[in-house]
């Protein structure tokens, strides 16, 4: 890896990045200008079409743009009526993937959802209305997913779901409660203050009761990758996918989550398509639909481009990764634990890399759009902030604004992407590969057969059941 030194274009990459007033314009644009990108709209299509005239101009060959289709979702009036101890209408939104229906009964406060609690309670939830924190247990020892916490109360036979916030002043905080696919019961989300509201009521008078309505609709629909390509010095066609996705959730901007991350891309690809200094494999910017509704855009992204899987050397996700604070590479798959760390020290920069094996964080097949290579053997990374936390601050949120986000933190994820994809992509004794077929399946086998996916299985045969009910 230190033979290429001689030829890395630092100094040229850093220049272009640094000196760029694009930016700030393209962080702008995405946000103020289009919103929130959500899978289905409008604003959607126009950030698609932008994204794939900015590669044109950005000198990359190829751009296109390649269609797939998923379970789309478009929210409606949601409401949640108090009608125990007292009448009154309290604030919330529907839960991405919820269907339209009615529901009332009971709140059965279940915390912060650890699976000892649905054992504990489960006797009462059916029928009744569940209401859950976004935080994790800490005595389960690993990250308990809001589908889990979701699905967990599907299968109890509760006839609704209340997923609470956990952070003041905040607000609700979204997130999809299927990954394309619909929910089987109405899903709304509040805020912290409005949950803590009902927990009293029902502690001081023994139970508090409310009705739930979402007015949600549900089709399918077609989303895009858009998709650019640098090609090597040499004819060896190993690319090294760059990816980031650029759908938000429909009440935020989503500035910090996904755009800082998807803004890097956009700067890094503009930067190594004007060095000189093309490396010899292929980099393929590949920016993402529809991540936010279930990884759908990496999936088709997988499944169309299954002939150059052996081929691809690598995979770098920058999902997020201009948000606030210090930058880490999560690896993911293969231990490429002491490369990165050589080739940070080599770059001279601050960047934490690890192997992200924690029990505490969200299952893989519900992370981010790594998830679909990592899961083909493929070596993979995660560039964020240091100490990133999908259940505090603003994350999922309408306050993930603009204001939130510095430029020069977005340059400074643009550089390390830039300098890390043309290394990888450079190093002709890249010393890693695909895994093996059995390798993957027994990966595969190994992770099937936990817990998250066990409870995944029984919520689809419960789907089948209803789903033949109701045609008989």
């Amino acid at each position: 890896m230190t033979s290429t030194r001689a030829r890395a274009p630092h100094q040229q990459l850093a220049g272009q990045i640094f000196s760029s007033r694009e930016i700030r314009a393209n962080l702008e644009i995405l946000c103020d200008d289009f919103g929130s990108r959500f899978a289905g709209t409008e604003a959607e299509r126009q950030a698609a079409a932008f994204l794939g005239d900015q590669l044109r101009a950005y000198g990359l060959e190829e751009v296109r743009s390649e269609a797939f289709e998923y379970c789309g979702w478009k929210r409606g009036r949601a409401r949640l009526r108090l009608t125990a101890p007292w009448q009154r209408e309290l604030s919330c939104l529907s839960m991405p993937m919820s269907p339209a229906a009615k529901a009332a009964g009971k709140i059965v406060d279940l915390g912060t959802g650890a699976p000892e609690k649905f054992a504990q309670l489960e006797g009462e939830l059916r029928g009744n209305i569940a209401l859950v924190s976004i935080a994790n247990p800490v005595e389960s020892g690993r990250w308990i997913q809001r589908t889990e916490k979701y699905n967990r109360c599907v299968l109890a036979g509760a006839s609704a779901f209340i997923f609470m916030g956990d952070e003041a002043g905040y607000g609700p905080v979204t997130g999809a409660l299927g990954f394309n696919q619909w929910g089987l019961i109405p899903g709304i989300m509040v805020s912290k203050e409005t949950g803590l509201q009902l927990r009293r009521f029902a502690a001081r008078h023994g139970a508090a009761a409310v009705e739930v309505e979402t007015t949600d609709a549900t089709a399918r629909q077609t989303s895009w990758n858009i998709i650019g390509e640098l090609k090597g010095s040499s004819d060896s066609a190993e690319p090294l996918v760059v990816g980031a996705h650029y759908d938000g959730h429909d009440i935020a901007q989503g500035a910090c989550d996904p755009v800082s991350g998807l803004v890097a891309t956009l700067a890094a690809a503009r930067a190594l398509a004007q060095t000189a200094a093309r490396p010899r494999n292929n980099l393929r910017f590949v920016l993402f639909g529809v991540e936010e509704l279930g990884l759908v855009g990496a999936h088709a992204y997988v499944d169309a481009y299954r002939e150059q899987l052996d081929r691809t050397r690598f995979m770098l996700n920058m999902d997020s990764a201009g948000a606030p604070g210090g930058k880490t590479l999560s690896l993911y798959g293969h231990d490429t634990r002491s490369y990165f760390r050589t080739l940070a020290a080599e770059l001279d920069e601050e960047l934490v890399v690890d192997m992200d094996n924690s029990p505490l964080r969200e299952p893989d097949h519900l992370s981010a759009d790594h998830y679909p290579f990592m899961a083909q053997g493929i070596p993979c990374a995660f560039m964020r902030q240091l100490d990133a936390s999908i259940s505090s601050g603003f994350y999922h949120t309408a306050h993930d604004t603009v204001d939130k986000v510095r430029a020069l933190e977005i340059k400074e994820a643009a550089y390390l992407c830039a300098c890390l994809a043309w290394h990888v992509a450079e190093d002709d004794s890249w010393p890693f590969a695909r895994t093996g077929p059995e390798e993957r399946l027994q990966a595969r086998t190994e992770y099937e057969n936990g817990e998250v996916r066990r409870i995944e299985r029984a919520v689809e045969q419960l789907r089948r059941q209803r789903a033949a009910a109701g045609a008989a």
